[in-house]
């Protein structure tokens, strides 16, 4: 956190003409001529007089190009209406694919809410949006599309983008008195700063506290949280025929017999049931473009090949979502690493690039793959980044939202804006916890999870919001994190327009606006899913 004047490498072009238009177009990035080297004087003179820092005054600011920092910017803009001024900030070159987990990590299968009529609701709109322009034929998303659906979104919006900007807050007294663009003197100034970052970047650096991996559950689980993944494209390779390959291997009964073997060897009669549960199973089509799993055989295969342990420690090859981008082109969702929550954040802090060990994991599996289907000309693409599922989320918000709070239907109907359902997602496993898992859980939320409860003008939206105990298996995952980032953009303008702190909008006014916004009438469904069974070990 800064909380001192920094002087920049000096003068860079104007961000924008008029400073930063409303409905300005990307806005250019600084560039290196700007950083070239100054000629040595040739005696010493005096140093010259700093450039005073150039301000530039929004209504909103968002930092982070995920998903639900779009919709948060976006949705601000359609509530505070022509005039006003909103932009997205990120730290990411302008050639960069917009849009973070859904495009840079490669997240092609889409985990959809599964309360009833949920695209029908006024807090899902700028998903379902999102969807249309992304062409999205039923479940799975092509990179490259989904950065130009983003990027048409914002652009009719009116809402501006500034790329390779990385910010760091000044905080004064209780707020964020304004965003310092790193190694250049300007300075963004905002009635509202909303972070959509994985990793809260914004809100951490602005002396929010945090919670690292499961800590909020149990503090020995500080470095415990879920698998982390590279999610590749497989070229060259169609679903039909990794239906073949699975087949084989099912129909190889010593080699079944040694699978099996394997994995009691490693497990626990009860675990390895588990994963033997549909073990004969094949390739299950879920959606017209994508599929999962149902069997362990192919990855328990390539590490009985491998000759490594059938355990979650370390790699793990899961049971698998599988998109069909086109006829050759699969995007693979199911290679785990497991790594402590330091480790995961030094993936973060890198960038989100893979670790060498990753990467030479990976390499074997093409190998493995070419090996099976005999064809040496099949390949895997790695994502800019890798899938971080989990590392932080940030404490001394207005309202947490716990996990013992989902499992009764999450938080009151006057203090909620939707509903969303979907499992308690521990992809991976979290080292140490050790209770019942719960079923579908489908609950109510609102705002107050993401509204920092002490610097009044900052809200976090995405997987690092205010989450606590189990909550964040659920509310990680990204269509609820899209909701709640287009309800706290609208919390943004509310605080606007009544010339009030962000923290003080209440989800009964965002339900209001919505509805306002749409014409839709919110239905709340959430439910109490205990059903007489003791959950009083989860938060």
């Amino acid at each position: 956190m800064r909380r001192e004047t920094v002087l920049g490498l000096g003068a860079i072009a104007a961000l924008v003409a008029a400073g930063f238009g409303a409905i300005a177009p990307e806005l250019p990035s600084p560039s290196q001529s700007q950083l070239a080297s100054v000629e040595t004087p040739s005696e010493v003179e005096p140093a010259p007089t700093p450039t005073p820092p150039e301000y530039y005054t929004y209504d909103v600011v968002v930092y982070g190009d995920e998903l639900p920092g779009v919709c948060a910017a976006i949705w601000a803009k359609k509530s505070l209406g022509e005039g006003s001024k909103v932009v997205l900030v990120r730290s990411q070159p302008s050639e960069a694919l917009l849009g973070g987990i859904l495009t840079r990590g490669g997240l092609a299968y889409l985990d959809f809410d599964k309360t009833p009529g949920w695209y029908a609701q006024p807090y899902s709109q700028c998903f379902v949006e999102f969807l249309e322009k992304a062409e999205v034929v039923a479940s799975c998303l092509d990179a490259e599309r989904g950065d130009r659906a983003m990027r048409e979104m914002l652009a009719e919006a009116g809402v501006s983008l500034l790329s390779n900007a990385p910010l760091e807050p000044v905080v004064s007294g209780d707020r964020i008195d304004y965003a310092q663009i790193t190694g250049y003197n300007k300075r963004l100034r905002a009635d509202s700063f909303i972070d959509a970052t994985q990793q809260a970047e914004l809100a951490i650096a602005a002396g929010m506290p945090y919670d690292r991996g499961y800590e909020s559950q149990s503090p020995e689980l500080q470095q415990s949280t879920l698998a982390t993944s590279i999610v590749p494209v497989v070229e060259g390779l169609s679903i039909e025929e990794l239906r073949t390959l699975e087949a084989g291997i099912h129909s190889d009964g010593p080699r079944l017999d040694a699978i099996v073997d394997s994995i009691y060897a490693e497990e626990d009669p009860r675990t390895a049931g588990f994963w033997l549960a549909g073990f004969e199973r094949p390739l299950y089509q879920a959606y017209v473009d994508g599929y999962y799993f149902k069997s362990i055989a192919i990855g328990a295969a390539y590490h009985l090949d491998r000759g490594q342990r059938f355990s979650l420690d370390g790699f793990f090859w899961d049971k698998a979502n599988v998109c069909e981008l086109d006829e050759q082109r699969l995007s693979w969702n199911g290679f785990l690493f497991k790594y402590t929550t330091d480790k995961v954040r030094a993936i973060e802090a890198n960038g989100f690039q893979p670790t060498p060990e990753m990467l030479a994991e990976m390499q074997h599996v093409e190998s493995w793959l070419q090996a099976y289907a005999g064809d040496d000309s099949l390949t895997l693409t790695f994502p800019p980044e890798v899938y971080v599922r989990h590392s932080v989320s940030v404490r001394d918000v207005v309202d947490p939202l716990s996990g013992q709070e989902i499992l009764k239907g999450g938080t009151l109907p006057e203090k909620a804006i939707g509903t969303f359902s979907y499992d308690f997602d521990f992809r991976g496993g979290v080292d140490g916890l050790s209770i019942p898992i719960p079923p579908l859980p489908q609950y109510n939320f609102g705002i107050e999870h993401g509204l920092a409860q002490n610097i009044e003008n900052l809200a976090v939206t995405g997987r690092s919001a205010g989450y606590e105990g189990i909550a964040v298996s659920v509310g990680r995952i990204n269509t609820a994190n899209v909701y709640h980032g287009q309800g706290v953009g609208v919390a943004a303008a509310i605080a606007k327009e009544a010339a009030v702190p962000l923290n003080s909008i209440t989800s009964a006014q965002v339900r209001q606006e919505l509805e306002r916004l749409t014409g839709r009438v919110t239905e709340l469904q959430g439910i109490d899913i205990r059903d007489g069974i003791d959950y009083s070990q989860i938060r």
